[in-house]
């Protein structure tokens, strides 16, 4: 509508000088004066839109509004949705719902709705609400909603579900298929949870809500299953709630981590792994032997896995290598002997160093002096001097005795008396050590018939060998001297009226019981030392076993301990074989540069009756 013009002629300098008494007398003042214009503006029409709503009008009237309550733009929904909207104006004889433009449901008062999602795919849908009044259509803001019925899982675990050889420091770590809504990630809703209870962590879900990470307030505890727990609270933005038809997220801390793989050559089921022998160089990279299959193999640790040194190690084709010890020259190069026997010819004992590439013979074979002799028994020591000794227990049908050779840089010549053994006994754990002048001390367990076992220890003086076994009072196992001469052994014996590893010291007259006796290592039986070894300090550090209890007397368990001057102290935890496995026959042990202890055991696999055996290297969880 446009403006209309009313014109009026008015002396306006009249207007400004006449005085007015009342209106009426200025109307009619109007009405006599030539006339003048007024421009009358156009009329306003009413909006079609109430104020403050998004719907449509009736174009007659009282129009109604619809605003939407909830859900808001963009939001992602899963299998039910919660919708709400506010109507004003006149009451509607239905309300609907379109989705996409076709309608699914309605609405009654107060007009919310749980909306079922499942007949329709996933992905984007626009949303409008439509009310109609007699023939009238009012129409919401459209509103755009992403359906999402997929649950979100875990596509990757740090460490992954059932890992057996985790560190106690490994991160913890998830990834989702998609992100999961921050607000239900909290610490009641994720827990680490141990064997003892839950644990200590702070719980961290990254920007993208993708990855959650655990950071636990100190180490995780050994020999225990860890395991993470999710409530069903946990959802994503969608509001599902996490998968949960796979198995559980857990995992096992040992006590000692396993060194890389086992080491074995061929198929696991086709392994006849035994004796194992452990070095650890002054570049803190383990060696270790084994024998199987009829040689002797060595592999070194090289940071990320084991390589091996070469060939496999015989001397003559056919022969039947079976037992042999690893030892480390002054400037920290393997040296390895073994005892072979080949078909037709007496028992025969090698020596090899590795020089870099190869293993390079050290002299001629040994064998047995004693006419149609053979050789039970092989043992290898280097010593602090590095000087190697060879020694073996070589027998006939008359005579047994042990025999020392030392290697003087080209051969191997005689540098102690032969120790004259009983014939008619049976001989167990013999092994020797060397002092700080080369001498070696033998120590070995001896059963009479109808005789109790005995532990015997002698040490060769330069000229003769000395016999201190007197009041030993157990079964040795180990050995070593330390740099001031003295003698300490380790084995098995009474102590507090049970059987309990013991370790023993010779003061020069009588044998003194170093600490209290081992015997609380988990309850176990047939409690024993196996293995000695001085660190840095001079301070004497031992391994001690026993069978896990007395229905399984086939496997062992075993740790470490540190002497300290007045008590044992134990070194991590206790190394237990893995599971479904058996720690199998007697480990080595030795002790890295920086003190740390490791060990080398023949693992059996429990299910297999026989041959079924790898080498297994471990080192402390810490």
């Amino acid at each position: 509508m446009h403006a209309d013009h009313v014109c009026f002629r008015m002396d306006s300098f009249l207007l400004s000088r006449v005085t007015m008494k009342n209106l009426s007398l200025i109307w009619m003042a109007m009405l006599l004066m030539p006339a003048a214009c007024i421009e009358i503006p156009d009329l306003a029409v009413p909006p079609e839109t109430p104020p403050g709503s998004d719907a449509g009008a009736d174009p007659q009237k009282d129009p109604i509004g619809i605003q939407w309550m909830s859900p808001v733009e963009g939001v992602r929904v899963g299998s039910t949705a919660r919708l709400q909207v506010q109507l004003t104006g006149a009451a509607p004889d239905r309300v609907e719902l379109l989705v996409d433009g076709a309608p699914v449901t309605t609405l009654d008062a107060p007009y919310s709705l749980t909306w079922e999602t499942w007949r329709v795919s996933e992905g984007a849908h626009v949303l409008v609400v439509r009310a109609l009044r007699n023939e009238h259509v009012f129409l919401s803001a459209e509103r755009t909603v992403v359906v999402d019925r997929t649950r979100p899982r875990m596509i990757a675990q740090v460490p992954v579900i059932s890992a057996s050889n985790v560190a106690v420091r490994t991160p913890i770590q998830a990834t989702f298929s998609e992100p999961l809504d921050g607000a239900s990630v909290n610490g009641q809703s994720i827990q680490l949870v141990a064997e003892d209870g839950r644990l200590d962590a702070s719980i961290l879900l990254s920007g993208d809500g993708r990855t959650l990470t655990l950071n636990p307030a100190s180490p995780l505890p050994v020999n225990q299953r860890i395991q993470v727990v999710m409530a069903d609270t946990v959802v994503d933005f969608a509001g599902n709630r996490l998968e949960s038809t796979g198995p559980a997220w857990g995992w096992s801390v040992p006590a000692y981590l396993q060194w890389g793989a086992p080491q074995i050559f061929g198929k696991i089921e086709e392994s006849t792994a035994v004796e194992t022998s452990l070095r650890v160089g002054s570049d803190a990279r383990p060696v270790v032997a084994w024998t199987q299959n009829g040689t002797v193999r060595a592999k070194r640790w090289a940071g990320e896995d084991w390589e091996y040194l070469g060939a496999p190690l015989s001397g003559a084709t056919g022969s039947d290598v079976w037992g042999n010890a690893l030892q480390l020259d002054p400037v920290g190069r393997p040296m390895l002997a073994w005892l072979e026997y080949a078909t037709g010819s007496q028992s025969q004992i090698h020596v090899r160093r590795w020089n870099g590439t190869a293993w390079e013979p050290m002299g001629t074979f040994m064998t047995t002096s004693l006419t149609q002799g053979y050789i039970p028994w092989m043992g290898f020591s280097s010593g602090v001097r590095g000087l190697p000794v060879v020694a073996w227990r070589e027998r006939n049908s008359t005579q047994e005795q042990v025999v020392f050779r030392q290697w003087n840089g080209s051969s191997w010549v005689s540098m102690a008396a032969p120790v004259p053994m009983k014939s008619a006994a049976t001989v167990n754990y013999m092994g020797f050590d060397l002092d700080v002048s080369g001498r070696p001390v033998l120590t070995f367990s001896e059963t009479e018939s109808g005789k109790a076992a005995v532990g015997r220890v002698m040490q060769w003086n330069g000229t003769a060998w000395t016999e201190f076994s007197a009041g030993l009072g157990l079964l040795p196992m180990t050995r070593v001297v330390d740099d001031a001469g003295r003698v300490f052994v380790g084995g098995s014996g009474w102590g507090n009226g049970v059987r309990a590893g013991l370790i023993k010291q010779w003061d020069g007259s009588t044998w003194v019981t170093v600490g209290e006796p081992l015997a609380d290592i988990a309850g176990g039986t047939d409690r024993g030392v196996d293995a000695m070894a001085l660190d840095s300090h001079g301070s004497l550090v031992v391994l001690a076993s026993e069978a896990p209890s007395a229905t399984e007397t086939a496997s062992r368990i075993g740790q470490t301990r540190r002497w300290t001057g007045t008590q044992w102290e134990s070194l991590g935890g206790i190394l237990k074989p893995n599971p479904g496995s058996l720690l199998w026959g007697i480990p080595d042990f030795a002790l890295a540069a920086d003190d740390e202890p490791i060990v080398s055991w023949t693992e059996k696999v429990q299910s297999a009756d026989t041959f079924i055996w790898a080498i297994d290297v471990h080192h402390l969880n810490h």
